[in-house]
């Protein structure tokens, strides 16, 4: 499907940090209304979004690559405007599809 990734973007941490100003000012605003029920539930969803947002920014695993491979792999992205994790993900995604062409999900021939 194009366009779906689980690599965090810029764009998905801009929307997380803005979401959850937009929560906390909604929080302030019941808080001093007065509406506890609403300050409870605001409270967690803003709890949850600041542990989105946090996660975002988690490192992923790094795995070393050869300098040409590297080359190859920014080249790439830079000629896609794709971020080169994204490249890195479908490069090692195809190669994987190849070398378990045939087996089950465990690595066992399906023969």
């Amino acid at each position: 499907m194009r366009g779906a990734s689980v690599v965090p973007t810029q764009r998905n941490k801009v929307v997380g940090a803005v979401s959850a100003v937009a929560i906390a000012v909604a929080l302030v605003d019941v808080v001093i209304a007065g509406a506890w029920d609403t300050a409870v539930v605001l409270g967690f969803a803003l709890f949850t979004q600041l542990l989105l947002i946090v996660s975002l920014y988690a490192p992923r695993p790094t795995v070393s690559l050869r300098g040409d491979l590297y080359r190859w792999l920014d080249e790439r992205a830079s000629a896609t405007g794709e971020p080169i994790e994204r490249v890195t993900d479908r490069c090692v995604a195809a190669y994987r599809a190849d070398l378990t062409a045939g087996t089950d999900d465990h690595g066992k021939s399906e023969k």
